[in-house]
């Protein structure tokens, strides 16, 4: 066998798990999903179906007034975020990738908003509230017993009096983006950590000896040599945005699904949101795909 065939018999064997776990779990549930989504329920106890075409995909386009409005909320959210973490993600990266005194206790400070992400630890932090209350202070409605949640960062009563509601107002929407950002760039900055600790020293000793200064090292070599980091870290920020918790669509179909008990529905709105996910990151692949660097390519 050639080193070619070697590598990719050992390519299959590494992601066999992957495909005997999806043909044994999810297969059956996918194809049934998508049969549902153009179908409609006619007896739930045995689960029977009859088919409808594209009625339910229709639905979305002519009658629900709600999901579109969701759908183009959830991408201006992604394309407002995804650049901002990307190039927050690289700034910390290259930060911790210096010689810095404690330098594990900021990569593990980083990472921490991963851990408490998922589970029980995040459900408990966003279900309380801190005390500050601009939108009371403005002569608006409250939405909650607080303005800023535990997870984020707040202002203090007396910097609101100082102030005015109006300004604080901006300023709690400023601060409530950073801590947004700073939640989701715990996964992001460890792969741009680990691609820049793979940049041979070398390269630099070069261009050092070329006169080059640290502007020009960074354009010169860690930009290009991080590429194919950057395209994963932009595909995970995408992916990671648009199915987050927080997700008025994802919430929306959860309801539409399992609340109102209209699985059909759901299940259309769900492939439809699938489809307009990978339409979006086959465009980010269009996008980054000239800018790609692979070290050892020809």
């Amino acid at each position: 066998m050639t080193i070619q065939r070697r590598d990719i018999l050992s390519g299959f064997l590494f992601t066999s798990p992957w495909f005997i776990g999806f043909f044994l779990f999810f297969f059956y549930p996918l194809s049934q999903s998508i049969r549902l989504a153009f179908s409609n329920i006619t007896d739930i106890t045995e689960f029977r179906m009859a088919w409808t075409g594209f009625d339910n995909f229709a639905n979305a386009f002519a009658r629900d007034i709600q999901f579109f409005p969701l759908l183009l909320d959830s991408v201006g959210n992604m394309l407002a975020n995804t650049p901002i973490v990307v190039v927050f993600s690289l700034f910390i990266a290259i930060l911790l990738n210096r010689e810095i005194r404690g330098k594990g206790l900021f990569r593990v400070a980083f990472l921490l908003p991963v851990l408490l992400g998922t589970g029980i630890v995040m459900q408990t932090i966003r279900g309380n509230y801190g005390v500050v209350d601009i939108s009371s202070q403005m002569g608006s409605a409250s939405t909650g017993p607080g303005g800023a949640e535990l997870g984020e960062i707040g202002i203090n009563h007396y910097l609101v009096t100082l102030i005015g509601p109006v300004a604080a107002g901006y300023l709690q929407a400023v601060l409530r983006k950073v801590s947004e950002i700073l939640w989701m760039s715990g996964i992001q900055i460890i792969l741009l950590l680990g691609s820049l600790q793979t940049i041979p020293t070398p390269y630099y000793e070069a261009a050092l000896c070329d006169g080059a200064s640290e502007w020009e090292k960074f354009w010169k070599v860690t930009l290009p040599l991080t590429m194919p980091t950057i395209l994963l870290v932009t595909v995970y920020t995408v992916i990671d945005s648009f199915t987050s918790a927080d997700n008025g669509v994802i919430r929306y179909i959860t309801g539409v699904s399992f609340a109102n008990f209209n699985l059909a529905y759901g299940s259309a709105l769900s492939w439809m949101y699938f489809l307009l996910v990978g339409i979006v990151i086959l465009a980010v692949f269009a996008i980054m795909r000239r800018r790609v660097f692979y070290m050892g390519e020809k």
